[in-house]
């Protein structure tokens, strides 16, 4: 994975982290007008927002790294292949 391709996975993850919070903010608002009870739903949406973040990351983390190790044995290949 490119440099560049590295820089626009983690951006992309960075909106989607703003999309989930301002989703679990409208919903909490929603849920809260149309169906009122005694807590406040924003407990719920903001975990739930918080799930969805983590998991984001970890998936953004995850390829990053799966990345950098196929960069590295590839490097290590290709200096092999100067030195029989």
């Amino acid at each position: 994975m490119k440099a560049v391709q590295q820089m626009a996975h983690l951006l992309a993850a960075n909106f989607e982290t703003l999309f989930y919070i301002g989703m679990a903010w409208w919903s909490a608002r929603y849920l809260n007008e149309q169906y009122p009870l005694g807590f406040n739903w924003a407990i719920v949406t903001y975990v739930f927002g918080l799930i969805l973040i983590l998991r984001s990351w970890y998936v953004v983390f995850h390829s990053l790294m799966k990345a950098q190790k196929s960069a590295v044995s590839e490097k290590e290949e290709s200096s092999d292949e100067k030195h029989p």
